[in-house]
């Protein structure tokens, strides 16, 4: 994978860093709030700078003091993303003026002769552009007015980008991942240390994110890619879950949760790490529900095992009893299943993180889930593992009417999506189409995803579609055929079909038998009958007189 050109921006708490990574990239990428310290490991997005794709790096305010005690954290954050960049623009406000702050990077920037462009945002229009020269005691000439808010002079910096940055073997295209896999959890479960154990298996650099025992130090969702084998990969980090009513009050841990959901629709399978050292909570099985919701595959991640399997030990001794790993791994998939019944179907791993103990396992599952979730399976096998499903257990109704299933077939693929045409889909409870999916899951090549399985009533249409005109030669058509009609005609309106016959048949299609039965008559309702009967038949006893005086005559001339 050829290696973009970096481009970094850093500066003071509070500049507009992340608003302006979301200005060029024309997405929505970091969180934006209007208080110092939001941002804190490096979010980083391709952006396009003429015909060429450069790496855009998004980082901490650097010199703000966290609560959380990450200060340090984040200024090594800041100081790597600036020593492998090809460029930085170091973002100041206008509307503040130069601040010590200010003069302690340019220094740093000065000492380490990165090539850098000076860039004052908040310049909303040319009156605040005479306050630019009070910038030129930085020592890094005079900046660039901005506005990342109102999108002013990024065309000046895009041009500016391209003229300090050397892209001759920038790439022209950036492949979309073959995989995306969104990595989530409850607060302090180790997402983080996931990554970066990730990171070093394939990049060979493990600080990729900011690691720390305070809960809660992922704000934002970060895109970390990596190849394998030759094929891109991305693995999102994302906030941890706490319960929701810890998050209404909070509106960064609002916003924090819903770029973790949003994560979760984006990838194509998600990892659901799992604190081994504590019990299942509400949190998790609320995001087991979502996950369940969204049909995506997932992969149980057990993590902490280490520590857990030590306890699970030093219990069982205290008891007399000896136990082995794989009695452990098989008690504690138990105790999934049961805390978890959502997701009883995906597999689970078991790592230790921090060590990078199984790591290489638990991605090879997940480019197996993502197979699976990709296989199509022709019509024939799909209803010939139907019939012997139905064979095996028919669905029961109250009503002691029985389902008629015409077909089936897939119609998606990702999650896998079956559709099965039938007489009535109300006849089909929901009981029973989990027992049927999960028949499905035994009897087809994907055991271990989520199946959407689709009841649909067979309507005229289809009915006209699947059996055709019968009867007389239909008009463009020999009889018999499809070919007398387009596919949507009913039956009541088939050209060339006899009026009685079609009657028959849309009366007992309307009974939901599905199927051409024209040895009945048609039902007329009451609503439908001539109110002048008498004259009907008078008028028919009319006819029927002259055809018999006919006959009588023909009789006579013969004799």
């Amino acid at each position: 994978m050829t290696r973009l050109p970096v481009v970094a921006i850093v500066g003071r708490p509070n500049v507009g860093k992340s608003s302006l990574l979301n200005a060029l990239s024309g997405k929505t990428i970091s969180i934006v709030q209007d208080m110092p310290g939001v941002t804190r490991d490096r979010i980083t997005t391709p952006i396009k700078i003429g015909e060429k794709y450069v790496e855009l790096v998004d980082t901490g305010g650097y010199g703000f003091v966290d609560a959380d005690d990450l200060t340090d954290h984040i200024r090594e954050q800041v100081e790597q993303a600036m020593v492998r960049a090809d460029l930085v623009l170091f973002l100041v406000d206008t509307q503040a003026g130069p601040t010590p702050a200010d003069q302690g990077i340019a220094k740093l920037l000065r000492e380490a002769e990165i090539k850098t462009i000076l860039v004052a945002n908040k310049t909303d229009g040319e009156k605040a552009d005479a306050g630019l020269a009070d910038f030129a005691r930085l020592g890094l000439g005079t900046p660039l007015g901005i506005s990342a808010t109102n999108k002013r002079n990024l065309d000046e910096l895009f041009a500016q980008i391209e003229a300090n940055v050397d892209l001759a073997d920038a790439p022209t295209d950036i492949p979309a991942p073959t995989l995306m896999v969104a990595i989530v959890g409850k607060r302090n479960a180790g997402k983080s240390t996931l990554v970066n154990s990730i990171a070093e298996i394939y990049e060979g650099v493990g600080d990729r994110v900011i690691v720390s025992e305070v809960p809660g130090t992922t704000r934002d969702s970060i895109d970390v890619r990596f190849e394998k084998d030759g094929k891109a990969l991305t693995v999102i980090d994302t906030a941890g879950v706490r319960k929701k009513r810890l998050m209404v009050t909070d509106d960064l841990q609002f916003y924090s949760f819903h770029r973790a959901e949003r994560s979760i629709r984006r990838a194509d399978v998600t990892m659901m790490l799992i604190d081994a050292t504590e019990r299942i909570s509400d949190p998790d099985r609320k995001l087991a529900g979502y996950i369940a919701d969204q049909h995506k595959p997932v992969l149980l991640v057990i993590n902490k095992w280490d520590l857990a399997r030590e306890l699970l030990v030093d219990q069982a001794k205290s008891t007399g009893h000896r136990v082995d790993d794989t009695t452990l791994m098989e008690q504690y998939k138990a105790y999934l299943d049961k805390e978890l019944r959502h997701l009883d179907y995906a597999p689970v791993v078991f790592v230790t993180a921090k060590e990078g103990k199984n790591v290489q396992a638990a991605i090879d599952v997940c480019q197996h889930l993502n197979n699976q979730a990709n296989v199509r399976v022709s019509t024939s096998k799909l209803n010939a593992a139907v019939r012997e499903i139905m064979t095996e257990r028919g669905p029961s109704t109250k009503y002691g009417k029985k389902i008629r299933v015409y077909y089936v077939t897939q119609t998606n693929v990702a999650p896998p999506q079956i559709v099965m045409f039938v007489n009535n889909p109300e006849f089909l409870t929901p009981t029973y189409e989990r027992y049927m999916i999960n028949r499905l899951r035994e009897m087809l090549p994907f055991p271990e995803v989520p199946i959407r399985l689709f009841t649909k009533a067979r309507t005229r249409e289809d009915y006209a579609a699947t059996n055709g005109p019968a009867g007389p030669k239909a008009k463009g058509g020999k009889a018999g055929t499809r070919g007398g009609s387009k596919p949507s005609a009913t039956p009541k309106n088939i050209p060339g079909r006899p009026r009685v016959a079609a009657a028959e048949e849309e009366a007992t299609y309307d009974q939901g038998l599905g199927e051409r039965r024209t040895d009945r008559r048609p039902k007329v309702s009451a609503g439908t009958r001539n109110p002048n009967r008498a004259a009907v038949a008078k008028g028919r006893r009319a006819k029927t007189a002259g055809v018999k005086k006919v006959k009588v005559r023909r009789k006579r001339e013969g004799a």
